[in-house]
């Protein structure tokens, strides 16, 4: 028999929510809920995991989460015992079950470990974590006489004092299915999880409380303020840890930095950024402000003003912006230069080009230490294809032409300023005017 699997709640129709989606859909920092808090677990050192979900969203969760995670439809919102009813097939292979509430994307690695080596070091048939404070509005009290927990209140008054609940539980699992059949249905008609601690009373049954405090990691998330007041404090923890390995954020109030992305050392962050998905930023660059990257590998060295970068990998010892935008599917080579107002699509930049200002370049490879004019555009599309732009090493392209795709400029070939070209440019000519023509 297996040790741990990990069990997240998120049947319910997160009714709160002024927004259609689902509370364990909501996306903070490029990770919706439900795969912050199972990423959590993993790190926890839980590999094996499940989720409960509405059964009308079984597709969107899938499309979210990793296919390992086994998702368990539920047809009827019947409660969180029903939701735990219908797992037992599967948690009945393990010896213990974490069984979690599927809004608290704040719970960290090291909550979740002290919960975990608290019940297996102890005797008790569940564990149940607890916090205390005026910032639980609606979490269920928790009844304890003499050291004994007696049971849990839903939707009554408490004080600052009282112990509630936290929403995160271990149980032994021969005990849980030798038991989730006994609890009754409440006045709405469905099976509260939580009964089933009355019935460890009334069997002499020992739970163990582990007692959080007052924490942000117990913080839920079952309206749009507070997945708007979590969402800041998850990225205020990002930024916190990237400052602390040697990034300069300076001002991590207005910076935005998704969970996946990897920043290095020496590198400084500044105001109005975002940097989003799977990115990659080097060491010693320079970031901002009002500069967008998503999805994209930056190299070292890189400067990148006011401009947006998606899905593209720029190389080493670069400057960009202010104001351009680097498309999908391009590579910019190192020691480029990209000045204002420039857009770039689906091209290869060769190392020492050079892209001033209010250019186009679409569908296009540059070779080495080309000079692009200001004004310039590849006109890459027919009306019914895109076509191809080629530029050979050392080429110079004046100000306002336009190129013609198909079309290959050969090396050290020459356009002159304002020239419109549909032709094939051998190495080494010059070609000016509309339509461009030999200048012998």
């Amino acid at each position: 028999m297996k040790k741990w699997i990990s069990l997240s709640l998120s049947g319910g129709k997160s009714s709160r929510f002024k927004s259609s989606e689902h509370k364990a859909l909501h996306e903070i920092s490029g990770k919706v809920v439900a795969d912050i808090i199972i990423s959590t677990i993993k790190k926890a050192g839980i590999h094996d995991n499940a989720i409960v979900a509405p059964d009308a969203l079984i597709k969107k969760f899938s499309d979210k989460l990793d296919n390992e995670i086994i998702i368990i439809s539920q047809k009827h919102p019947h409660g969180t015992g029903d939701a735990i009813k219908i797992s037992s097939k599967i948690i009945k292979n393990y010896k213990y079950s974490l069984i979690i509430n599927g809004d608290l994307p704040l719970v960290s690695s090291k909550l979740i470990k002290k919960v975990i080596n608290k019940h297996e070091q102890n005797n008790s048939v569940m564990t149940l974590t607890t916090v205390s404070g005026n910032n639980y509005a609606g979490y269920g009290k928790i009844t304890v006489t003499n050291k004994l927990v007696e049971k849990i209140e839903e939707n009554v008054a408490y004080s600052e004092n009282d112990k509630l609940n936290a929403g995160i539980y271990a149980v032994d699992n021969t005990w849980l299915l030798d038991n989730i059949n006994k609890i009754k249905r409440d006045s709405n008609k469905e099976i509260p999880f939580t009964s089933i601690i009355e019935i460890a009373r009334k069997n002499n049954q020992n739970i163990t409380l582990v007692n959080l405090g007052n924490t942000d990691e117990a913080l839920q998330i079952n309206t749009d303020e507070q997945l708007a007041i979590v969402s800041k404090k998850i990225q205020k923890n990002i930024n916190a840890k990237l400052i602390n390995k040697g990034v300069n954020i300076q001002s991590p109030d207005n910076t935005y930095i998704d969970y996946d992305v990897i920043i290095k050392t020496g590198t400084s962050i500044l105001p109005n950024t975002f940097i989003k998905k799977a990115s990659l930023i080097g060491k010693d660059c320079t970031i901002g402000p009002g500069t967008v990257i998503n999805n994209s590998q930056v190299g070292n060295n890189v400067h990148i003003i006011d401009s947006h970068i998606v899905n593209s990998t720029l190389n080493n010892n670069i400057t960009v912006g202010p104001y351009s935008h680097i498309r999908p599917q391009s590579l910019i080579m190192d020691n480029v230069t990209i000045g204002t107002n420039v857009e770039i699509k689906n091209s290869i930049i060769g190392k020492s080009s050079k892209i001033g200002h209010f250019s186009y370049i679409g569908d296009s490879e540059l070779k080495q230490s080309v000079n692009i004019g200001a004004g310039t555009v590849t006109a890459n599309y027919s009306g019914t294809k895109k076509h191809k732009t080629y530029i050979g090493a050392n080429a110079f392209i004046g100000s306002n032409s336009t190129l013609v795709a198909p079309i290959s400029i050969g090396q050290k070939a020459y356009i002159g300023a304002g020239s419109m070209i549909n032709k094939n440019i051998p190495n080494g000519q010059t070609w000016v005017g509309n339509p461009g023509k030999l200048l012998k």
